[in-house]
């Protein structure tokens, strides 16, 4: 498949070796793949979408890009190259991760994940903004 632009055609394995010579597309291609693998563990879960979600995400998702009317979203779609399909799939893998990660977070033993000194700094971090807010007040 390739994009045309004023007369300058761009094949999509243009785009591939651009992101592999810039080291971007090794990192996409593993995002893209753990989406899958969580997305499909959601679904083995029994975790699952309605339609109701999706619309929600899709409104959501439509204020996010200031797509404002349904004309403003098909020309976006266009523009970006994304068929609604597409963007529907990815709307609701993101429903699946967030329904997965609420999943998993109930079931973990937080006292585990509580320890490790990153955790520990983002929380005094998150206090002290806290307490700093209040006291600008």
């Amino acid at each position: 498949m390739a994009e045309k632009t004023d007369e300058i055609e761009v094949a999509v394995a243009e785009v591939v070796d651009y992101l592999r010579i810039r080291g971007e597309f090794a990192p996409a291609l593993a995002a893209v793949v753990e989406r899958k693998v969580a997305a499909e563990g959601a679904k083995k879960m029994g975790l699952r979408v309605s339609g109701k979600e999706l619309q929600k995400a899709a409104d959501a998702f439509r204020v996010l890009n200031d797509l404002s009317k349904a004309s403003d979203t098909e020309r976006w779609l266009k523009a970006n190259g994304i068929t609604v399909e597409a963007l529907e799939s990815y709307l609701e893998t993101n429903i699946l991760l967030s329904k997965l990660k609420d999943r998993l977070g109930k079931k973990a033993s937080k006292a585990k994940y509580l320890k490790a000194a990153s955790i520990q700094e983002s929380v005094k971090d998150m206090i002290y903004r806290d307490w700093l807010a209040k006291q600008m007040k």
